[in-house]
Formats: C-alpha cells, structure tokens, sequence
C-alpha cells in the first residue's frame, strides 16, 4: 500500500490566497500550484468571480479585484456556500 500523505481538495480560499500571492495568473498555473485539476479550479474561479472577489483579465487571467471601500465586503465563507459541489 502506497504511503501517500492525504491532502484534501483546494478549496476556493486555497485559490484566493494563492492569488493574493501570485496574481495575476491562469487556471493552468493555479492547478499546478494547488496540485489539483484545471477543472476544479476554475469552478473555484467561477464561484469567486461571482462574489466579486477575484476578475478575469486579459488573456482568461484571473487576479484579485479591486475593492471599493463603500461596496460592502463579501466573505470567502459565502463563496463557498454558493458552490454545487458537496466535496467542495
């Protein structure tokens, strides 16, 4: 029996804190840095978009997005909340 140490699926704070690190970047070098795949991670980007939290700029790049200060502030928590997927 392989001796692999479990790590569990990114989530979609995994995607906003490794863009708040590397930003801006495509879902292919976010795959890569999460150990996870293209697919998953862009439902994160999709979630994230959505809520305002992340942009997709040129290229199909994804980066953080710009705040106003009078928009109120949108959790990582609800994001979450608004994926389909249980195992997310």
């Amino acid at each position: 029996m392989p001796d692999h140490e479990h790590t569990d699926p990114p989530r979609a704070r995994d995607v906003f804190e490794a863009l708040e690190t590397s930003s801006p970047t495509t879902v292919v070098e976010l795959a890569t840095a999460l150990d996870s795949h293209p697919a998953t991670i862009e439902r994160h980007c999709q979630t994230l978009q959505r809520n305002g939290s992340i942009r997709q700029c040129t290229g199909g790049m994804y980066t953080l997005a710009e705040r106003d200060e009078d928009a109120p502030a949108t959790s990582l928590a609800d994001s979450h909340a608004t994926a389909t997927n249980p195992a997310d």
